[in-house]
C-alpha cells in the first residue's frame, strides 16, 4: 500500500506570501507551468483524495487527469479566520498574531485553532482509509495543503519521534509518499517506509 501526499501547486498568493487557509484562489501561471513540467516525474496512482479548494482540485486535474478524485473539506488548509489574505508583514504589529505564534492552539480571530484543525483532519485520514479498504487498490494520491501533511507526516511517518510539525519541508507541487508493507503494517498506521515526491530522476530531463 502507498499513499502520497502532495501540496497542491503555487498560487499568487502564496508567491506573495499570504496566509489563504480557506480562501479559494486558483494555481498561478507560474504554479501550472511548474505542474505541467513535473507530471511525468510522478508514478502513476489508482485515485486520488482532494481538499476541495479549487488549487488542490485545480492540481489533481493537471497531475492525475485520469484518476477518479474524491474532494472533502476535511481536507482543507487551517482557518486562519480574519488573517487570511494578510501577510506577515501586515501582522507583525498585531499583539494577538505574536501570541499565536507562541501558541498556535489559540484560534485565530474568526478561525480556527490548532486542536480543531488537528480533529479535522483526523476525521478525514480515517474517511479515506474506509474509501482506500472499500477500493481495494494499492496506491493513491492525497492533495492536499502545507499544514494537513505536516501533521499527517507527524502522525504516520516512522521518522516522527525525531521530526517536529513544523520541521518537514513541503513544497507546492511536491510532497511525500508513504508505503506499507503488510496489511498489518497498514492496519498499526505508522508506515514503513516514505520518499519525496515527484521523482525527479523520472520522466523528461
Amino acid at each position: 500500500m502507498a499513499i502520497a501526499f502532495i501540496r497542491h501547486g503555487l498560487t499568487d498568493e502564496n508567491e506573495g506570501g499570504k496566509y489563504i487557509g480557506w480562501s479559494n484562489p486558483g494555481l498561478s501561471p507560474r504554479g501550472i507551468e511548474i505542474l505541467i513540467r513535473n507530471k511525468q516525474s510522478f508514478e502513476p496512482y489508482e485515485g486520488c483524495f482532494s481538499s476541495d479548494l479549487i488549487r488542490c482540485l485545480e492540481t489533481s486535474h493537471f497531475l492525475f487527469s485520469d484518476a477518479s478524485i474524491i474532494s472533502s473539506p476535511l481536507l482543507r488548509e487551517l482557518h486562519f479566520g480574519k488573517w487570511e489574505g494578510l501577510t506577515y508583514e501586515d501582522l507583525k504589529e498585531n499583539e494577538e498574531y505574536q501570541y499565536w505564534l507562541t501558541d498556535p492552539s489559540i484560534s485565530p480571530p474568526g478561525g480556527e485553532g490548532m486542536n480543531q484543525f488537528i480533529k479535522r483532519v483526523e476525521v478525514a485520514w480515517e474517511q479515506i482509509k474506509a474509501h482506500v479498504e472499500s477500493f481495494n487498490g494499492n496506491r493513491y494520491s492525497v492533495i492536499t495543503h502545507g499544514g494537513v501533511i505536516r501533521y499527517l507526516l507527524t502522525s504516520l511517518s516512522p521518522m516522527s519521534e525525531h521530526q517536529s510539525f513544523w520541521e518537514w519541508k513541503v513544497a507546492h507541487g511536491a510532497g511525500y509518499e508513504l508505503a506499507w508493507k503488510t496489511e498489518e503494517d497498514w492496519r498499526d498506521q505508522n508506515c514503513t517506509s516514505l520518499r519525496a515526491v515527484p521523482l525527479m530522476g523520472r520522466g523528461n530531463g
